[in-house]
């Protein structure tokens, strides 16, 4: 068997009848569809079984699983989505994020086509579906000129759509060693838990996101709710052992294991690509649609950062925007950031003002500390201030007040 080729054989045309991008002088574009379990194959596996020839420039999305040829490809590679198996290399300059938020990404695969996209599926039938998400795999699908599957034989089939147009090959997804580990959730995510849920309206649809605020939220639902989310995670499927699921919960990824497909084999979960999950228009749509997103920062006058501090971008923007400004539309419905006071090493995060404004203050309803609610509908520019204050850490509000001084 010859061996593999090499970037460098990539853009000497090594294979006959390889095919040159529709933009040679910038290399083939090469989409990696994302999500949990997301595609992990190298850009030369994809490339070769795409049989396209050039060096490739690279565009992710929601990365979780670590890539392992990500750190020495030397590629031009960008995200749709910072934070998780990302942030060490976009810290290190080796990967940049977009500006970009989840809802406006198929437009921007429409506008920039790539070569080639590379999706998780698993076999159904003569077929393949999609695995874990669906998310951006349709958008990517529909605009590449070739459709690369990357067979997952550990991921179980959860009733997510066929993978749809011509598929051009199938590679097998590389061994994965490597497992996310998530911090245990303690007394302050808990707090921060019971005080979103005290808000919940009495026939409440959610979103919300992992982690130990995401979990601590779903410990303390304490009546049915229906799941409309970016996301579904494991906490949130186990709603419906507790009978607290209402419905059929809708989301574009999934982030769990044996709830998880569990739900989907009771028919009560739903798959959707973005342009349904993410679009605002649709989550307005839905009366006492309750959003619940966390930040980095936020200020006194409600702007919120999820993307940089000191410098440094540290996630991307997401679903967030989308859903905030969906909530706050929505009949009854209720935008919430619920956030720590401090992070980890005693910084407050309720600040004078934010480093970066991700998503503006008029799409905020609500803000939540371990230490209360900050309701800001309906009240005055100072009131707004002066309740953000109250919830921000104890040690912190002498150098906040006097902020509101000035």
């Amino acid at each position: 068997m010859p061996p593999a080729p090499s970037l460098d054989d990539l853009t000497a045309d090594h294979a006959q009848g390889d095919v040159r991008p529709h933009d040679a002088s910038k290399g083939p574009l090469v989409v990696y569809a994302d999500g949990v379990r997301s595609p992990r194959s190298d850009p030369v596996a994809v490339m070769t079984a795409a049989r396209l020839s050039g060096r490739p420039r690279v565009l992710l999305g929601w990365t979780v699983d670590k890539l392992p040829w990500l750190g020495s490809c030397g590629l031009e590679v960008r995200t749709t989505m910072g934070g998780f198996a990302l942030a060490g290399h976009i810290a290190a300059g080796r990967v940049s994020a977009l500006p970009i938020r989840l809802s406006a990404v198929p437009a921007l695969f429409a506008r920039e086509r790539p070569d080639v996209c590379v999706v998780s599926g698993v076999r159904r039938g003569s077929g393949f579906a999609y695995s874990t998400a669906v998310a951006l795999g349709p958008s990517a699908v529909r605009n590449a000129r070739r459709v690369i599957v990357e067979v997952d034989e550990a991921a179980a089939d959860i009733g997510a759509p066929l993978i749809e147009g011509e598929i051009t090959g199938v590679i097998t997804r590389p061994d994965d060693s490597s497992a996310v580990v998530s911090r245990e959730i303690d007394a302050v995510d808990l707090a921060i838990g019971r005080n979103v849920v005290s808000l919940l309206p009495d026939r409440p649809t959610l979103q919300f996101g992992p982690g130990g605020i995401g979990e601590a939220i779903a410990r303390s639902i304490d009546r049915p709710v229906g799941i409309w989310s970016g996301l579904l995670t494991e906490a949130m499927a186990e709603l419906a052992s507790r009978a607290l699921l209402r419905g059929v919960a809708t989301a574009a990824y999934t982030w769990g294991g044996d709830a998880v497909v569990d739900l989907a084999r009771e028919g009560r979960l739903r798959l959707v690509p973005v342009e349904e999950s993410h679009d605002p228009q649709r989550i307005a749509d839905q009366p006492d649609f309750m959003a619940c997103n966390t930040a980095l920062q936020v200020d006194l006058d409600g702007s919120v950062n999820v993307e940089r501090v000191d410098g440094r971008n540290v996630t991307s923007l997401g679903g967030h925007a989308d859903f905030c400004l969906g909530a706050s539309r929505a009949p009854g419905g209720t935008s919430v950031i619920a956030l720590r006071s401090t992070t980890r090493r005693g910084h407050p995060t309720i600040v004078p003002r934010v480093e970066l404004t991700s998503t503006p203050r008029s799409d905020i309803h609500v803000v939540v500390t371990e230490h209360g609610i900050a309701d800001l509908r309906g009240v005055s520019e100072h009131e707004r201030r002066r309740r953000i204050a109250s919830v921000a850490a104890p040690e912190h509000r002498d150098a906040l007040a006097s902020s509101l001084r000035q």
